[in-house]
């Protein structure tokens, strides 16, 4: 009879218990499934997209590629069409902002610079990556000081970079600098652009020695600054005889 009311009591204890905790409990589980089952869903959600916008990014490449990097009028058109869709749809992802850079390479081929510039513009603005930030920032200044922008261009090129970008920048900076007519600034910057090269970009030393080459040494003394040009055997003497009749002259007085 105890052992019964026993487990009576324990019965109503643990109907106690689950009327106090059992919701929370039940609420708990159920976040739970919905946590690791939404987060199924976003993974393979993202799965899906970045397939998606790889395949697009695909026939963007091959429009582009074609004809050797020359694309004809329709697969131009075919290969804008892709771009706008990476860019509309897939905006977020790596591929949108690699093919606006393309895209802008390819205005800069036909000198179409305005369309260059809208092309590096929105890849700045939009791109995630800090690599192709700098590599759009860089073009784009480059695009603008070719439209005449040197102001806005150097803006561009201001502020930390970067080393794997610092010598491309500080070049950057002196072709525009050279293109103000500003020589000493740019030399200046050419030796910065020399200084920084890493290893790895040993190649380009030899244009930068051959820009600061091309901007000659530093500016020759003024007038005002140059030594006196050493005074000959005749000078002296000349000098020696005026002062000799200058003292005599003295005497005489």
């Amino acid at each position: 009879m105890a052992d019964h009311l026993t487990e009576e009591e324990q019965i109503e204890s643990l109907k106690r218990w689950w009327k106090e905790n059992g919701t929370g409990i039940v609420t708990g589980v159920v976040l739970a499934l919905a946590a690791y089952f939404g987060w199924q869903w976003w993974q393979g959600k993202q799965r899906a997209e970045a397939e998606a916008a790889s395949n697009v990014y695909q026939g963007f490449v091959e429009a582009v590629s074609a004809n050797e990097g020359q694309p004809d009028n329709k697969q131009l058109t075919t290969a804008q069409s892709l771009a706008r869709e990476l860019k509309d749809n897939f905006a977020n992802r790596i591929y949108a902002s690699q093919a606006a850079l393309q895209l802008a390479a390819l205005a800069v081929e036909k000198n179409d610079l305005e369309e260059a510039t809208k092309q590096l513009q929105w890849a700045l603005d939009n791109t995630s990556e800090d690599a192709l930030k700098f590599v759009a920032k860089r073009r784009l200044a480059a695009v603008k000081a070719a439209r005449g922008e040197t102001g806005e261009a150097l803006k561009l090129l201001e502020g930390d970079v970067p080393a794997a970008f610092a010598a491309l920048f500080a070049e950057t900076r002196g072709d525009i600098l050279v293109q103000q007519g500003d020589n000493d600034a740019a030399r200046t910057a050419y030796q910065q652009a020399r200084a920084q090269l890493l290893p790895e970009q040993a190649a380009g030393s030899r244009l930068l020695d051959l820009k600061i080459e091309s901007l000659g040494g530093a500016e020759e003394q003024t007038d005002e600054t140059q030594e006196e040009p050493p005074v000959s055997e005749s000078d002296s003497d000349s000098q020696s005889d005026n002062a000799t009749e200058a003292a005599t002259e003295k005497d005489a007085q």
